[in-house]
């Protein structure tokens, strides 16, 4: 069972027993309506009653968390109540993979702890201009610049720049900046660029500089190298201009 509250700047979801299909469509039906006015609030996810979900639900589930993706930066911090392993496992697997929350583990007995976490917000961070390339883009080079959401018009302007690079044939490397990562619109993952821009880029790519003070990349860019075959590197913000000279070298 699914079950929601609001308690003023704070949302708690409890799942409890095993979770069907229909209570899937039910809760995320409630859970966007409610979220539809909120601005910021934090949320607490007690699993400590969860025993499982049918295949239907499962299946019901994923496209309809995706869904929710332009709006988990409403939600900067999630708590989740749990004292099972495996539960603490997938939460802490999937804290780098959804930048824009900040996921931590309580066991059931620090309920008031994990409120406490999920109520202390962090400060706003300023709106940003989105994804666009970098004027210090060369033939040799290709760099671009993430400060804040970005929206699938900027990623198809910065695809085609991407791709008309690729179609060139030639070598080059990439460096990304990312000032400050706000989410992005999930039309991103409906774009054929996108995709042609991703798998198309390794071929030519020699070396990928990740310039960003964002800790949560860290993890990310061990996975994305070692399954790429491309030489990645990340520097701090203020390491800007050793990260130019490495992918220039």
């Amino acid at each position: 069972m699914f079950d929601l509250k609001q308690q003023d700047n704070l949302l708690i979801v409890t799942l409890s027993g095993k979770v069907t299909a229909d209570e899937v469509t039910a809760f995320y039906d409630h859970f966007n309506t409610v979220i539809a006015d909120i601005d910021r609030i934090g949320m607490v996810i007690d699993v400590t009653g969860f025993d499982d979900m049918t295949g239907d639900a499962i299946a019901r589930d994923i496209p309809l968390e995706l869904g929710l993706m332009d709006q988990m930066g409403k939600f900067p911090k999630a708590a989740v109540v749990s004292d099972k392993e495996f539960i603490a496992a997938a939460a802490h697997a999937l804290n780098p993979l959804v930048p824009v929350i900040d996921i931590r583990v309580f066991r059931a007995n620090d309920m008031q702890a994990a409120k406490e976490f999920a109520t202390d917000l962090p400060p706003k961070k300023p709106k940003g201009k989105g994804i666009y390339m970098m004027d210090k883009s060369t033939p040799e080079v290709m760099a671009f610049e993430i400060d804040g959401y970005m929206d699938d018009d900027e990623m198809e302007t910065v695809s085609k720049d991407v791709l008309a690079r690729l179609e060139s044939g030639k070598e080059f490397s990439a460096l990304v900046k990312i000032k400050s990562f706000g989410g992005f619109d999930p039309g991103i993952l409906t774009q054929g660029s996108f995709y042609q821009m991703k798998f198309g880029s390794i071929k030519n790519l020699k070396k990928y500089a990740i310039v960003t003070d964002e800790t949560w990349m860290k993890p990310l860019l061990g996975f994305a190298g070692s399954v790429s075959g491309v030489e990645m590197k990340r520097f701090s913000l203020a390491e800007e201009q050793a990260a130019w000279d490495w992918v220039r070298s």
